[in-house]
């Protein structure tokens, strides 16, 4: 038989000096402390290192546009009944005046939801729901912390058309209200329209029939009052006053009101309501409403408030244990402690936990209401969940010591295999935050963490298990035959160590395989992963047979040292382990036969996934952050998250101006293929927001009021602006666009007609000059010199932008709605070209979508994606990494075989071919001489031991992502990077069957005792690693975290699957392969005979 490789040199070196290694370790270890200290960074599940175009359009929207401003909204939803009298009572505090975040109202005791336009009705529910005068009163309070807040020296204001002027703070439902009762809102005053005819006011407040017209604040105010205000602003704001109430807002039946109104009416696009709807006494009601602020990006940074998670100091005690609940207990900041740690070059203050925080204390007001913020405060939510997932970690560590010892049967290998797992984890953690130390020091970037880092230490976790179980049980086996521990120790490093060896370099060849990324957290993830195998490699499977030898030494000293006794059940019978590998083996032809149609049903299975983002499947369902997704999916169903398109070009071309509309009114109209998730008015046309509203608010401005204009230099004769017939700006005139952008980049859009007034500050969201504009000559700029603007922004929205199908096709519907633009420029419109490349027939060098919705989706897709190409080449590397380490023993440079190349040469052009396809030229090239000179010298032979080695694994993922689809899972980033675990995990399982079957083979064995081998130590060892892994992810699903859920269950899948596939899948391959050439050579005899 052919010699088989060990680690007999290995051994030779470390076994007499091994007081000397565990020196080392330890020093090591020491070492690696700082680098533990330095790599506890937390990790932005929001911050996506590496290029898209979409994340470059996304930087240039914050760099380029100086109102870096954003609304953030926070729900106030009506409170069950039963909630309210199972709860305590508003104001929560404590006895010490302390918030008490352990018992505030939680977003989940909302009123369900009762369909859309269906409006609130039932017993116990407040008249009018959120239009109720108390729990108006009540969101009063809420508003009334949130202006005293420290965030709100950073507002903007926000502008709103049912009142005609800005809130400088929260704006909500009573500010409304309150400007419309007390004869301040545009619906109840005269204006004049662009053709100069006075308008009458679209309804009033001085007659309120049998009820006398009282303002919001006066006392005697009732809830008559609100339910006539309510109605007479819904009734005549073409759908404005809607947008304050979620879709369940509807008008019910109330045979005691005066009220007239669309009972159960759905309101249309030009703002009627359906022909066949019923007309009746009641009044309006609604579930949940709003409470907004605007924030100043830029102001917020530069006073120490940093949006970054990872620039953000990091408040470890931002959490508190209320029993086995981990409960969130945001720091108090203040503008001078932000202010100073700006200054000092400290970390920053996090806006995630002040926004928390701002949230916290509003809800101390809940009584009637439950108040939570919309899509805030991810990192501090998912941080909250790692940290109480972390008692099941514990659950989990006492259950896996518990099973090593029914597999070990001895503590002291129990104590072993735990402290060389901690060392294992402390090497690794160590060396990745010394990377980051070193790269931060001289300007590269190794190690960019990301989620995929959370899933490390379980993987070295379960590496460690597995390499120390095979390294002990043979080190047992050695024992049991009456051999010392020197002799077992070398014996066990000898071939065990060889074995673990070759399935550490297998699995750092298939994370390998992410380095070929051009995503940095899956570059860094190969990297960590590598670290953390390689420790594991060292520690586990090196140097925990060491410290047995040593500790058996000192026992045996001592007289102490007991024998291992045979017959003793290692949590399974080795007998029963060697029964399932043997019959496996006999019955090879029904069990492959059984696999193959397995396999053919799961295929399909597998090429029918599609890419799926659930919240539920990364956060608990019933934390704050999902219920808020929750309520905007089914309550706000219209409103969506914010996105932008970013347009570079000539700004000033009236094509361009022109094309906005053109657009919007492509979205208006949708294709076949639109999945109707454009965020809308509550008439139901798609929301579009960009500066041709803002110049037609300012021409009907100007034709009301021209003054404001005339003094910033609109009769100048220096300004070539054609009119029209009405002395209006000219859209198609350049000069026109010039001016009229000068003036609402400067001015805003001044109150005149029925317009309102708008600050500047929202017109910098949308337009950019290219200098500083001259407030006396705004077609100017203050050097004299002719303004340009290189770019602007239409401001959009996607309903639901978790699913990222949607997502998809909402972009592709976009893309085809934005044909004005691309036949405005020369190249696609995603294709970047520099904005001096404008000409007159192609002003447009870039339009682009992007937002958070838009570069989240992404930066998933895109890891997804590629996560899935690596698989591929990580098991084409993990078969190069084979065939080395099966090659033959010995060979010298006179002994390179042409014939071996030939037959290899299929293989070598396949995996080059693929390379050069997915990857790179360079990279293709360098494997092509890698295996050419290699093949020649490795033999076929190796090759088809590699092969043979790799074809369960493959069969093992192929079986997990049909588990996968039959769970009702979708790709995500745990999905695929499950998958990709298991091929550098599930392969370890493969070569430890196999190298035994080929030592055995090579003391001369036959194929059956060979393969009934594989039942002994290692076949205890596989189970014991099985069980003590299945077990510890079983424990991890019982996590509220779906991400920890969810990886718990795959990854026991996946375990499961690998002890099935190498004690089961393997002997049959053996066996039938050995009766097949068994079969061949008595035909070749009986040939010859």
């Amino acid at each position: 038989m052919r010699e088989v490789r060990d680690f007999g040199k290995v051994a030779d070196v470390l076994l007499p000096h091994s007081f000397k290694l565990h020196a080392a370790v330890l020093a090591i270890s020491l070492f690696m402390i700082p680098g533990l200290i330095a790599s506890l960074t937390p990790i932005d599940v929001q911050s996506y290192d590496m290029e898209s175009p979409e994340l470059t359009a996304n930087q240039v929207v914050n760099d380029e546009f100086e109102a870096a401003e954003k609304t953030h909204g926070f729900a106030v939803s009506v409170r069950s009944n039963e909630a309210i009298l199972a709860g305590n009572s508003a104001p929560h505090f404590t006895d010490s005046g302390d918030i008490d975040y352990a018992n505030l109202p939680h977003p989940s005791e909302r009123l369900s939801f009762q369909g859309t336009s269906a409006g609130l009705v039932g017993d116990n529910i407040p008249i009018g729901g959120i239009l109720n005068l108390t729990v108006l009163r009540e969101i009063e309070s809420k508003t009334e912390i949130a202006s005293s807040h420290y965030l709100l020296n950073y507002t903007r204001p926000l502008v709103t058309e049912l009142t005609g002027t800005g809130f400088m703070g929260p704006m909500s439902l009573p500010d409304i209200l309150r400007a419309f009762m007390a004869g301040e809102s545009l619906l109840t005053q005269p204006t004049v329209n662009v053709f100069g005819i006075p308008q009458p006011p679209k309804t009033n407040w001085e007659d309120c029939g049998v009820l006398e017209c009282l303002t919001y604040d006066d006392p005697n105010v009732t809830q008559d009052h609100i339910d006539l205000a309510a109605h007479r602003m819904i009734m005549n704001s073409d759908g404005a006053m809607l947008r304050w109430f979620s879709t369940d807002r509807g008008f019910t039946h109330d045979e005691n009101s005066t009220l007239i109104g669309p009972i159960g009416g759905t309101i249309r696009e030009d703002g009627t309501f359906d022909e066949d709807v019923t007309w009746g006494p009641g009044r309006w009601s609604s579930s949940t409403t709003w409470i907004l602020i605007q924030l100043s990006r830029t102001d917020l940074e530069e006073n120490g408030i940093t949006y970054y998670w990872a620039d953000a100091e990091n408040q470890r005690n931002g959490y508190e244990f209320e029993g086995l609940n981990l409960v969130t207990t945001p720091p108090q900041y203040s503008v001078a402690d932000c202010r100073e740690a700006k200054e000092s070059g400290d970390e920053l203050c996090s806006f995630e936990w002040a926004i928390i925080d701002l949230e916290k204390q509003m809800r101390t007001t809940d009584q009637l209401s439950v108040t939570f913020s919309i899509n805030e405060g991810v990192n501090v939510e998912l941080n909250r969940e790692l940290l109480e997932s972390s008692l099941l970690l514990i659950a989990m560590a006492i259950a896996i010591t518990i099973l090593l010892w029914f597999s070990l049967r001895r503590a002291s290998d129990v104590v072993i295999v735990g402290a060389t797992l901690l060392f294992a984890l402390l090497w690794m953690q160590g060396s990745i935050g010394w990377m980051m130390v070193l790269g931060e020091r001289y300007g590269f970037k190794i190690i960019s963490k990301s989620q995929f880092s959370n899933l490390l230490p379980i993987l070295v976790i379960a590496l460690g298990i597995d390499d120390s179980l095979h390294a002990l049980h043979r080190y047992k086996e050695e024992r049991r035959q009456g051999r010392t521990p020197e002799q077992s120790a070398h014996a066990s490093l000898s071939r065990v160590g060889r074995a673990i060896m070759l399935t550490s370099f297998t699995t750092m060849s298939a994370f390998a395989a992410n380095l070929t990324s051009d995503i940095a957290a899956l570059r860094s993830f190969g990297v960590e992963a590598a670290l953390g195998v390689a420790a594991a490699f060292i520690l586990t499977g090196i140097w925990a047979p060491l410290i047995r030898m040593d500790w058996d030494k000192y026992l045996r000293e001592k007289e102490k040292l007991p024998e291992e006794e045979e017959g003793i059940v290692h949590m399974i019978s080795e007998q029963k382990l060697v029964k399932i590998a043997d019959n496996s083996s006999k019955n090879s032809a029904i069990l492959l036969v059984l696999i193959l149609a397995i396999t053919a049903v799961a295929v399909p299975m597998m090429l029918s996934l599609e890419g799926d983002f659930k919240v539920e499947d990364f956060l608990d369902e019933e934390s704050d952050f999902a219920q808020a997704v929750e309520l905007v999916n089914t309550r706000f169903s219209d409103e969506g998250e914010p996105a932008v398109v970013i347009i570079e070009g000539d700004m000033l071309d009236p094509r361009v101006f022109a094309a906005i509309q053109e657009t919007r009114e492509n979205m208006a109209e949708p294709s076949p293929n639109d999945p109707g998730k454009y965020t809308k008015t509550p008439l139901g046309t798609p929301e579009l927001h960009a500066v041709d509203e803002l110049v037609w608010a300012a021409k009907a401005s100007m034709f009301a009021n021209a003054t404001p204009f005339v003094e910033a230099g609109w009769e100048s004769d220096t300004l070539e602006c054609d009119t029209l017939l009405t002395g209006l700006p000219d859209d198609n005139d350049r000069d026109c666009l010039r001016f009229m952008y000068g003036f609402v980049y400067v001015y805003g859009v001044p109150e005149g007609g029925y317009i309102p007034h708008i600050p500047p500050s929202l017109t910098a969201l949308n337009i950019a000059p290219n200098c500083e504009i001259d407030p006396e000559m705004v077609y100017l700029c203050r050097d004299g010199s002719i303004p340009e603007y290189p770019r602007m922004t239409l401001r959009w929205g996607i309903a639901n932008p978790e699913q990222f199908i949607v997502v998809e096709q909402v972009l592709a519907e976009l893309e085809m709605d934005m044909q004005p633009f691309q036949e405005l420029a020369a190249q696609g419109l995603s294709e970047r070209a520099d904005i001096s490349s404008a000409t007159e027939e192609y002003p447009v060098t870039w339009a682009i979508a992007t937002g958070d919705p838009v570069t989240r989706f992404v930066a998933a897709n895109s890891m997804q994606n590629q996560l899935q190409g690596t698989l591929v080449l990580g098991v084409l590397f993990c078969l190069i990494t084979l065939w080395w380490g099966f090659r033959k023993v010995e060979y010298g440079f006179d002994d390179y075989s042409l014939r071996d190349l030939a037959l290899s040469s299929p293989i070598i052009i396949a995996i080059t071919g693929y390379v050069y396809l997915t990857v790179s030229v360079n990279l293709a090239i360098a494997i092509a001489i890698l295996l050419v000179i290699g093949a020649g010298y490795w033999g076929t032979r190796s090759l088809s031991t590699a092969i043979f080695t790799t074809i369960p694994i493959v069969v093992v993922i192929i079986w997990l992502y049909a588990i996968i689809a039959a769970a009702g899972y979708g790709l995500n980033m745990v999905t695929v990077a499950i998958a990709a675990m298991s091929l550098g995990v599930g392969i370890d399982y493969v070569i430890h069957v196999v190298e035994r079957y080929r030592e055995e083979r090579a003391t001369g064995a036959d194929v059956e005792t060979s393969i009934k081998a594989i039942g002994g130590a290692a076949g205890l060892a596989l189970f014991g690693s099985a069980v003590s892994d299945v077990t510890g992810f079983l424990i991890i699903t019982r996590s509220a975290m779906g991400f920890f859920a969810s990886f718990g269950l795959f990854c026991a899948a996946m375990i499961g699957l690998s002890l099935f596939a190498s004690l089961v899948v393997t002997p049959a391959m053996l066996g039938a392969m050995s009766r097949t050439r068994s079969n061949e050579a008595q035909q070749v005899e009986a040939v010859g005979a």
